[in-house]
């Protein structure tokens, strides 16, 4: 998993929240890898999609019960997808001059 993959994930997060009903599956998994991709950049390894959002959500001292949820809840998928993809931002550089 590179830097790339980390890109790519995101955008693919952001086409899944802009479609009007989103396929919950492709959005868990996506949202999963770059969560598995950012906590990998930080030195900690989960091996499992569940595993990765959970502790990525925890970093950020959100409520994990959206994990879960988000497997079969769009407002849940679509929580956790936002928050995975804000701290995905946030490691991003300021603007550029």
């Amino acid at each position: 998993m590179s830097l790339r993959d980390g890109i790519q994930a995101a955008i693919e997060i952001r086409r899944q929240l802009l479609r009007g009903s989103p396929d919950l599956r492709e959005l868990y998994k996506v949202t999963a890898l770059l969560a598995k991709i950012q906590l990998r950049f930080s030195g900690i390894e989960c091996s499992s999609d569940n595993d990765a959002l959970r502790v990525l959500v925890e970093t950020g001292h959100q409520d994990t019960s959206m994990v879960a949820a988000a497997r079969t809840e769009r407002a849940a998928a679509d929580e956790l997808a936002m928050v995975v993809l804000r701290s995905w931002l946030t490691t991003l550089p300021g603007e550029v001059t």
